[in-house]
């Protein structure tokens, strides 16, 4: 007896003979046999007492038995694919009745809906009983501008042609469950007169008949709830934003959320522009954790703590960080760090070029091709510009008598505008200022000479090929080694060391070295950097 007091059957009808997926209740779905999903579905009701797979397969009998599931083996009269359900549940039934007791309700569960769960049973069951209904099935709203073939002709199935939202509503049958009370039960009907329908989620009406229906079905299976853990501020800039907008964009198989602290908006505001989930905290990140229950954690907040990253993992979340040289790094599950090699030799790190993660506008920009003249200047210092380098480069620059426009990309957390307008104002050069520009690798290519910092910016840079002279934001900046002359780059070093005149020296050599611009490109279009994305996140998901 269950809990209800009633005595309720679950009947999973199971073939041997299936054509389009053959022998598809015992092939392995996701690492288990396709009929093992529904049976544990059903042993785990609270208003079950007894699943029986009624089948004409001894190999579908056997795992039925070994999943917990009793076994009613079905004639050859009703094995054919021509027969029709409700002969067989008949038969089970009388069968099952003609060994113990009556049953007050009969439940069909299909073997074919895997993704079906004991949630879903147990409350179709409680609305069949507690409403008094003959009969509870599963469907779902199937709105949509459909037709129908008359006499040979075509003829709509509706009055007016309206967006899916304001057609009436229409169900379709998923198959899933068909629960009814016992006396309705014949040789060849399952359904009473009083009827209901339960309306089931997307992921709980597939039904497997095809290969295409079991690709969808362990795609769903194989589903993870994804927290990236990332926050943007004009300190550590929106670089950490960005690559975790390029990492979500990458990942098409999950659940993602964005977990951020309400301190930081300029981050959460870029982030939801992008219509991306996000859950943000106070003071304590790990309370919203345990509410989220993720599968994953991808950290892109730099150094972690040994504590946190514990944490995370007696609540059985596997980890991943980005550019993390904290206490935590060598607790985490890996560490990507394309910038910098981290100090602990493990297993888990996995350092250099090969992890950088490219945006999808790098992938497939044309390579630079170096002109005689130099026309173009384009600066780019990120998103924040903390020490407004952009000032302090175009002071320097606009001291050359070599003739060049000048570009400015400036980021959504820059607040030295006012006085970069000022400065502008002054000038005889041509300058043009854009604010977070949606195609910067246009700008790139576009360009003749770039400057930036020694962030993740270089990456792209050299994806384009344009020679860059590099400035250190901070120190942490000063480790990332990318950003040297044998990968084409012209590195100034940490910004508090380099003097206007040391910026305009350099960029005049570089105007009008030709030779020398032409060996920084070769240099930087010599690394492939496309396929990095892949590589992080074939590790995060096959681990």
């Amino acid at each position: 007896m269950n809990n209800c007091g009633y005595n309720i059957v679950a009947i999973i009808p199971a073939r041997g003979g299936s054509k389009a997926i053959p022998r598809k209740n015992v092939r392995h779905l996701n690492g288990k046999p396709l009929i093992a999903y529904t049976i544990q579905a059903a042993k785990k009701s609270l208003f079950i007492s007894k699943v029986i797979v009624s089948t004409d397969d001894d190999e579908i009998a056997n795992i039925a038995r070994e999943y917990g599931a009793e076994v009613i083996l079905r004639p050859e009269n009703l094995a054919s694919d021509e027969v029709p359900l409700d002969p067989v549940i008949y038969d089970a039934v009388q069968k099952i009745e003609q060994q113990e007791k009556a049953y007050d309700y009969i439940v069909t569960i299909q073997p074919t809906s895997p993704l079906l769960k004991t949630e879903t049973i147990d409350s179709i069951l409680k609305k069949l009983i507690e409403e008094q209904l003959d009969t509870v099935l599963t469907a779902f709203d199937d709105r949509h501008l459909s037709w129908k073939k008359q006499d040979n002709t075509y003829i709509p199935n509706y009055s007016e042609r309206k967006n899916r939202q304001y057609l009436p509503f229409e169900y379709r049958e998923t198959g899933a469950v068909l629960a009814s009370k016992r006396n309705v039960i014949t040789p060849n009907n399952r359904i009473g007169d009083k009827i209901s329908l339960y309306e089931v989620d997307k992921n709980e009406r597939v039904d497997i008949d095809s290969p295409m229906d079991w690709w969808i079905a362990e795609k769903l299976l194989n589903k993870k709830r994804v927290i990236i853990r990332v926050d943007g501020y004009k300190e550590i800039g929106l670089g950490h934003i960005y690559r975790s907008l390029t990492l979500a964009n990458g990942i098409m198989d999950h659940e993602l959320i964005f977990l951020m602290n309400n301190q930081h908006q300029l981050g959460i505001d870029i982030v939801k522009s992008q219509n991306f989930t996000v859950e943000t905290f106070d003071d304590n990140a790990m309370h919203k954790i345990s509410e989220i229950k993720p599968d994953i954690i991808i950290n892109d907040i730099l150094d972690t703590k040994k504590e946190y990253i514990l944490n995370l993992k007696e609540m059985g979340i596997k980890v991943f960080n980005f550019e993390d040289l904290g206490s935590g790094a060598e607790y985490a599950d890996a560490v990507f760090n394309a910038l910098y090699p981290g100090s602990v030799p493990s297993g888990n790190f996995f350092t250099g070029e090969k992890y950088y993660c490219a945006r999808n506008e790098f992938l497939n920009i044309k390579p630079k091709k170096i002109a005689s003249k130099v026309n173009n200047i384009l600066l780019t210092y990120g998103g924040t510009d903390p020490n407004n380098l952009t000032l302090k480069t175009l002071n320097s620059i606009t001291k050359s008598k070599h003739d060049f426009k000048v570009t400015i990309i400036l980021g959504p957390g820059y607040t030295y505008e006012d006085a970069l307008n000022e400065k502008i104002n002054k000038l005889s050069k041509e300058v043009t200022i854009c604010r977070s520009v949606k195609n910067i690798a246009e700008f790139m290519l576009n360009a003749d000479i770039i400057f930036s910092s020694a962030g993740r910016t270089m990456y792209e840079i050299a994806m384009v090929g344009t020679p860059a002279i590099i400035i250190a934001q901070n120190y942490r900046e000063m480790t990332h080694l990318f950003g040297h002359n044998y990968n084409g780059f012209v590195n100034l070093g940490i910004h508090l060391e380099n003097s206007e005149d040391d910026i305009l020296n350099t960029l005049d050599r570089l105007v009008i070295d030709e030779d020398l611009r032409r060996k920084m490109n070769k240099r930087m279009l010599n690394h492939d950097l496309t396929n990095g994305l892949k590589r992080v996140t074939d590790i995060i998901f096959k681990k």
